[in-house]
């Protein structure tokens, strides 16, 4: 029979009576099990932070925005956006990778997630161990913009230009392995053109440049370069999808211009880190769900252009396993060009 040990009143060890023994271990277990739903019913016990692995004004750090207001009010602890640029969205997300699992840090980010984390040799952390997906938000595409004083009006004389001096026409992008950047690489090889890439830290240095007439011309999220292209200060050419995009009818798309298998459909989601208890990753993943459900948080998005579709977490996980594999057998191509910044 096991024995356990208690100091007497001397200081001496005693053995305890095999009955004391036992209901002390009893006790013991009953504080140990009770003590994981304790620590979630607590939460959240301080602010929580959404980290934005981009500049402000992108999708995400709007979604992110949107959530933060309402999250506030309903969890009763501040819900604050922190924008963490590096790497086209790594050091973002390698910082939630490796903050306390503890729903108090999370990630709101794109599909630049399952690119760039196999483009570059040394991400920092795994995206699908690493991170653990809660929904993805709604889905966005780009469009293809130049200066407005530019020479060419339509796409088929962008690339027109482009065939007749490779490698001169100038192509801006937030940075190498942005969703961009791999947008950008995909446009060459479906059109049989070849650009000047120039990489910026972030969409908004780029489209100011090409506001100046710096560069030719840069492929930017739909919802985000509208308003410029509205204002005069761009000129689009055509949405990088399928089919056309909500927000701008009159634009026509690369589907029905002749770039048949070209996309640049891209999500926008939330994930946790690893190791997040259930408890509580159900109630956070439960209340952005909702959040975005609500009938002005969904105008407010899909007024600037996203189309708001918020998954589940195993179909988010499906949908990042696919890119994750597709990307991965593509990564070889591109990694001269990551390893040379």
């Amino acid at each position: 029979m096991n024995r356990l040990f208690a100091a007497g009143a001397d200081g001496m060890a005693r053995v305890m009576p095999p009955w004391v023994a036992s209901l002390w271990v009893a006790s013991l277990a009953l504080l140990l099990c009770g003590a994981a739903p304790v620590q979630a019913a607590d939460f959240p016990s301080r602010p929580i932070k959404l980290i934005v692995p981009f500049t402000p004004g992108t999708g995400m750090d709007n979604i992110a925005r949107q959530v933060a207001e309402k999250m506030t009010a309903r969890l009763g602890q501040p819900v604050v956006v922190e924008n963490r640029l590096g790497t086209a969205g790594n050091l973002g997300a390698e910082m939630v990778a490796k903050a306390p699992a503890d729903g108090h840090t999370l990630l709101v980010t794109a599909s630049n997630l399952t690119i760039t984390a196999t483009l570059y040799p040394t991400p920092g952390f795994a995206p699908m161990t690493d991170l653990v997906p809660m929904t993805i938000a709604a889905w966005g595409n780009q469009t293809l913009v130049v200066n407005p004083k530019a020479r060419f009006n339509t796409l088929s004389e962008f690339l027109a230009a482009a065939k007749a001096q490779p490698g001169k026409v100038t192509f801006a992008s937030p940075g190498v392995g942005s969703p961009q950047h791999i947008a950008l690489e995909l446009f060459q090889q479906q059109a049989g053109v070849e650009f000047l890439h120039v990489p910026y830290k972030g969409t908004a240095p780029g489209v100011t440049d090409l506001i100046a007439g710096h560069v030719d011309a840069m492929l930017v999220a739909t919802h985000t370069v509208m308003p410029y292209v509205t204002s005069g200060k761009l000129k689009a050419l055509a949405v990088a999808a399928q089919s056309r995009h909500k927000t701008a009818p009159s634009l026509p798309s690369f589907g029905e211009l002749g770039l048949k298998q070209f996309t640049t459909d891209a999500w926008y989601g939330f994930l946790a880190p690893r190791g997040t208890p259930p408890e509580i990753l159900d109630r956070l993943t439960s209340e952005v769900r909702s959040i975005l459900n609500l009938p002005d948080v969904r105008a407010a998005l899909e007024k600037t252009g996203l189309d708001v579709r918020p998954s589940t977490p195993e179909e988010m996980r499906a949908v990042m396993q696919r890119e994750f594999t597709e990307y991965g057998e593509r990564s070889e191509e591109h990694t001269s060009e990551l390893q040379s910044h």
